[in-house]
């Protein structure tokens, strides 16, 4: 078996160094000497290499000149990194009591010369731990002038290339079968993680990635909750069952939400649905260039307020999606909350959804759909039945 560098590349390698000569010129266009890059996304999107190992101390540095880029990770990262990334300078930090990988990067750093120079970090990561950020901070000191990247690469990849595109259109038919196969399954009686688990055989058989982080069905009272909770509960005759979840492919992720509804549907109930789908319409054809996220929210805050849902509703109402690993398939910045100024352009991917649970009587209401912005019309990647489920 051949273990060939470079023979897993996820996208043509001309187009993984487009994306270092974009992220070089920016880091020239800010002052910046170099960088180190600790997210997997980032990672993932620059040059292709894909791990776990990020939950371990794992840096990337890359210089505003045209030096190759260097990765410090762990020895079972090793083959992986040379098959699935552009990356051909690798270093290997070791297990021990006193381990100390932050001094290993310095080393690295003064090979390059760059004592006294301008480093960005990647700051906002579940890649860089506080404890790693702060061995960092003490073994650099003021050697080096490390400064907070502003999600300098997340910028450069909230909009998506036409082969991205490619890969999240398919993550929507994966997620909008999977979708079909849990409305299906849906029936009082049975426990709501066996639609954990249909959503699961759904996407995986598939060919879908294992999600980022944990689906949300929450059923009964739950379903007024924004967030899962542990333990499996029984369907009854007459229930609620709020979805929720990410569908990855390729690491890049789409997501859906969507109520369904077992027994006799309130009148209160139907009208929640209206008012959200309606919001949710409304909010959808905001989703064109020129039109800012913090616009789009004030549509959501809006409509809900009219009609009588201030008290439950959220402060944000949706975000960017893309490439993400655990623990979240949320892609932020940007998110939708008042003011955000971030105007759509074409290539963003974005999810929306109009959650809304009432304390008052345990009514829960949640719809939402990742939209692709284009030129006009936004195109819808992963789709919702044409009214809400009720399933007698």
């Amino acid at each position: 078996m051949a273990f060939a560098p470079q023979s897993m590349l996820p996208f043509e390698r001309d187009e993984l160094e487009a994306r270092q000569v974009r992220l070089r010129e920016a880091l020239n266009d800010e002052g910046f000497d170099a960088m180190l890059v600790f997210s997997q996304e980032s990672l993932f999107w620059l040059t292709g290499y894909d791990s776990g190992g990020f939950v371990y101390f794992q840096c990337a540095l890359v210089t505003a000149d045209d030096r190759p880029m260097v990765l410090l990770t762990r020895r079972p990262d090793l083959l992986q990194a040379r098959m699935t990334s552009t990356i051909e300078d690798i270093r290997i930090w070791w297990d021990a009591d006193d381990a100390n990988p932050a001094a290993d990067l310095k080393e690295i750093l003064a090979e390059h010369g760059l004592q006294g120079k301008r480093i960005a970090i990647e700051l906002n990561t579940h890649g860089l731990t506080g404890w790693n950020l702060w061995r960092c901070q003490q073994t650099f000191g003021q050697w080096c002038q490390l400064e907070n990247d502003d999600h300098l690469i997340r910028k450069l990849r909230v909009r998506k290339s036409p082969a991205e595109i490619e890969i999240m259109r398919e993550a929507g038919r994966i997620c909008d079968r999977s979708l079909e196969r849990v409305i299906a399954a849906a029936r009082p009686g049975i426990l709501d993680s066996d639609l954990k688990a249909e959503y699961l055989a759904s996407i995986l058989g598939d060919g879908a990635d294992m999600p980022p982080n944990a689906p949300l069905f929450n059923s009964g009272e739950r379903a007024v909750f924004g967030r899962g909770v542990a333990t499996a509960r029984r369907l009854l005759e007459n229930d609620q069952i709020l979805v929720e979840y990410p569908v990855p492919y390729k690491h890049y992720n789409v997501k859906t939400e969507w109520l369904i509804v077992l027994g006799k549907l309130k009148d209160e109930q139907r009208r929640m649905y209206d008012v959200a789908r309606e919001t949710l319409a409304r909010m959808t054809d905001l989703a064109r260039p020129g039109t800012t996220l913090g616009e789009i929210f004030d549509c959501y805050a809006n409509h809900l307020d009219a009609a009588g849902f201030a008290a439950s509703r959220y402060g944000a109402t949706g975000y960017s999606v893309g490439i993400s690993y655990a623990p979240t398939s949320m892609d932020v910045p940007p998110m939708i909350y008042s003011g955000n100024a971030t105007v759509c352009e074409p290539g963003m991917t974005l999810f929306y959804h109009v959650m809304n649970g009432v304390q008052d009587n345990g009514l829960a209401m949640g719809v939402g759909h990742t939209l692709l912005v284009t030129e006009g019309k936004p195109e819808i990647l992963t789709y919702l039945p044409d009214d809400l489920t009720v399933i007698t």
